[in-house]
């Protein structure tokens, strides 16, 4: 299967948005509770996932300082700053609105792609990314 038709991914996300917002809509639960709860249940998750898989085997203490593992370390603050963003919009803000705009994430990851990453710029992206950006427009725009 190909990268993003996984219909998990899209499953997850929606249903995580949605979750995120009952979980804060009464005020008992703060949007950085609901995520700290979370990501002890990712974070678990991750490490067994980790472990089955046999991924520490080949790795030595050493490799943690290499740039593979900074841009790990730099991949871990950027989820962080996104998802503590996303989880706090979701508190403040209606989800049909917040999602869309969090959403811009895939025009940025696309043009990052391309700039840094040398991934060919085709008419059929160009396109693709200009009208995210316009859906993405005429759907949080109030």
């Amino acid at each position: 299967m190909s990268p993003g038709r996984d219909g998990r991914t899209r499953f997850g996300y929606s249903f995580t948005t949605l979750l995120v917002k009952l979980a804060t809509r009464s005020g008992q639960f703060s949007s950085f509770l609901v995520l700290t709860i979370a990501c002890v249940i990712t974070f678990t998750t991750a490490v067994m996932v980790t472990l089955a898989r046999g991924d520490l085997q080949t790795v030595t203490a050493k490799d943690f300082m290499s740039p593979s593992a900074w841009f790990t370390y730099a991949t871990g603050i950027a989820l962080t700053v996104a998802v503590m963003s996303l989880f706090h919009a979701l508190s403040l803000g209606p989800a049909s609105v917040v999602v869309p705009i969090y959403g811009m994430f895939i025009v940025g990851g696309a043009v990052l792609g391309i700039l840094f990453l040398h991934e060919p710029l085709t008419l059929r992206k160009a396109a693709g990314i200009g009208l995210a950006i316009i859906s993405i427009f005429l759907i949080a725009k109030k």
